[in-house]
């Protein structure tokens, strides 16, 4: 194998103490959720339960829908704080700018 032909890494993600490593992160999983219908709490760990919408195709050429869960989120308090934080920032970053109103 020539120079020319040596691939050319398109990532280095190193490791450090105390820093956030992408190492593992090709295996974590995107969760895609439409309803967090379920919470509750059980010696102190915060338990979420996250659905989503399936459509299923049937003999009669209709379709048919139903709820399936997605994932089963649990978190400590510490944990559940941050989350919060993080969607209330996503969604003040999704959310439209208030227009000027003229007084």
């Amino acid at each position: 194998m020539t120079e020319k032909d040596t691939p050319v890494p398109v990532e280095a993600i190193p490791s450090v103490q105390g820093g956030l490593s992408g190492l593992a992160s090709a295996h974590a999983p995107f969760l895609y959720f439409e309803n967090a219908p379920a919470f509750g709490t059980m010696n102190g760990i915060i338990k979420v339960t996250l659905t989503a919408t399936r459509d299923l195709p049937q003999a009669n050429n209709k379709i048919a829908s139903d709820h399936v869960v997605v994932a089963h989120l649990r978190m400590n308090m510490a944990a559940a704080r941050a989350l919060k934080a993080a969607l209330e920032g996503a969604i003040l970053l999704a959310s439209p700018s208030p227009t000027d109103t003229p007084n």
